[in-house]
């Protein structure tokens, strides 16, 4: 499904050459609920996971332009993602804006590696398909995610990947539900290597069929829960389940510090 519209670039002449001033890209936020690691060593791109993951805003805000390195909120970071997206797609310089922070388990790695090939893809000519696997390779190579990508890019709420790997490989379902009546909130409270995450819980699959007999926000929380209590995560809050360093919890908090969420109405989309 090839949803990415292309538009008119800004661009300035300088010496008779036509220098790209910036291409602004948003992607949603991710948090999964449920991940079974799927590994393929000879073929990496139907490398991934099977799972249930929320897509969310607040949307990262992203600007591509010509330079090096990723800028996070002001700060230069080193993402292991971008050396892998540099040595695919090309040497750019990608500022990014966050709500949310760094680290905890937003799927931010996803996010940034998805806004940077989006937004080549608008100044060279790969195509979307090409674009995205690169992404989604540069994550599951580097530690940092095996879903993120995929989840983030259809977007739209709760996202079932199916089958684990990139676009043309994996399969996607969005869970269509009403959560009108389910606030999201969540809560950071640690920094954790996605790695210390990425392992196989033999429970998995069972509890996202037990889910898709009966999906709903509530059955969400309760799988989600279970799974990431058999990985030693618990929260102390109702309604709530941690995923890596954060809380994500339905209904409103009745104490702490807490980021309110929408359901991402779509996926990631150039501006």
């Amino acid at each position: 499904m090839m949803r990415l519209k292309s538009q008119l670039l800004l661009v300035k002449i300088i010496n008779n050459s036509f220098i790209v001033l910036g291409v602004e890209i948003k992607v949603p936020i991710s948090i999964s609920g449920i991940w079974y690691p799927v590994i393929e060593k000879e073929n990496l791109i139907k490398s991934g996971s099977i799972g249930l993951t929320l897509t969310l805003e607040p949307y990262i805000t992203a600007e591509i332009r010509n330079g090096s390195g990723i800028e996070f909120n002001g700060i230069e970071i080193q993402l292991p993602n971008y050396e892998i997206l540099k040595k695919k797609l090309g040497e750019y310089k990608l500022s990014v804006y966050s709500e949310v922070p760094l680290g905890y388990g937003y799927g931010l790695s996803g996010a940034i590696s998805l806004a940077y090939a989006l937004g080549v893809k608008e100044l060279t000519p790969i195509s979307e398909e090409d674009a995205v696997n690169t992404a989604h390779l540069s994550d599951v190579l580097s530690g940092n995610g095996l879903g993120d990508v995929i989840a983030q890019y259809y977007g739209g709420g709760l996202v079932y990947r199916k089958k684990a790997g990139g676009l043309g490989y994996g399969e996607v379902e969005v869970i269509n539900m009403d959560w009108s009546y389910y606030p999201i909130f969540s809560q950071p409270i640690s920094q954790l290597p996605t790695k210390s995450i990425i392992k196989r819980s033999e429970i998995a699959l069972k509890l996202i069929d037990d889910f898709l007999k009966n999906p709903s926000p509530l059955k969400f929380i309760e799988v989600a829960q279970q799974f990431t209590s058999s990985l030693g995560f618990s929260s102390e809050y109702p309604y709530s389940y941690r995923k890596k360093g954060i809380i994500v919890k339905i209904f409103e908090p009745e104490y702490g510090v807490w980021i309110k969420h929408k359901i991402a109405s779509r996926g990631a989309y150039v501006i």
